[in-house]
C-alpha cells in the first residue's frame, strides 16, 4: 500500500487527524529548515524559523484548500516567517550587522575562499533577490511554483531570477575587485 500523498495528509490534518502532522514533520521539516536557513542568511535562524512554520501549519491548518501542491502552501507559509523574522531582526539589530552574520549553507566544489565570496554576494542581496534564488537553485522549484509562493506571474519569477542572478554577479565580482 503506497504512502499517502502531502496532500491526503494536510486534509487529514485539516479535518484534526493531529497524526498527519507528524509524518508531514518529518518528510519536510528539513528542507524547510534549509530553506528558512538560507532566506534568513543565517544557520542559526533555520530551526527556530521552520519551527515557527510548523506551528503555523498546524494552527491554520483549517485554511489549506488543497488547491495548490502542499509543498507550495509550506514554501509561502516559511516565506512569511522568514520576511517577518528579517523585518524584526532589521528593526532590532539594523541593516549592516544582519547581512554581516556568517552563513556556512553554500556548498559548491570550488575554493574554500570563492565560497566565502559566493555567500558574502548571497547576504549582500536584497531578501526578495535571496528567496527567489533559494527557491529556483536550492530547492529546484519551478518559475510556475515560484510564481504561486510569491504571487506573481510565471514571466514575473523568471524576470525576478534573472534580476537576482545579475545582482549577485555584480554583488560577487565586487568583493572580487575589492580583494
Amino acid at each position: 500500500m503506497a504512502a499517502p500523498s502531502d496532500e491526503q495528509l494536510m486534509m487529514a490534518l485539516r479535518d484534526d487527524e493531529l497524526s498527519a502532522f507528524d509524518a508531514l514533520f518529518r518528510r519536510h521539516y528539513e528542507t524547510v529548515r534549509g530553506f528558512c536557513a538560507r532566506i534568513a542568511a543565517s544557520d542559526d535562524g533555520g530551526d527556530d524559523l521552520a519551527q515557527e512554520t510548523f506551528l503555523r501549519i498546524l494552527r491554520h491548518r483549517a485554511t489549506y484548500r488543497g488547491d495548490a501542491q502542499f509543498t507550495t502552501w509550506v514554501y509561502r507559509i516559511a516565506r512569511n516567517v522568514c520576511l517577518e523574522h528579517l523585518a524584526r531582526a532589521s528593526r532590532e539589530r539594523g541593516l549592516a550587522e544582519q547581512w554581516g552574520a556568517e552563513s556556512s549553507t553554500t556548498t559548491s566544489a570550488v575554493s574554500g575562499e570563492d565560497i566565502a565570496q559566493l555567500e558574502a554576494a548571497m547576504r549582500a542581496l536584497t531578501p526578495e533577490h535571496r528567496e527567489v534564488l533559494v527557491l529556483c537553485r536550492y530547492h529546484g522549484l519551478s518559475f510556475a511554483e515560484i510564481a504561486e509562493i510569491l504571487g506573481c506571474s510565471a514571466g514575473a519569477a523568471r524576470v525576478r531570477a534573472h534580476r537576482a542572478l545579475a545582482a549577485l554577479r555584480a554583488n560577487y565580482l565586487a568583493l572580487e575587485r575589492s580583494r
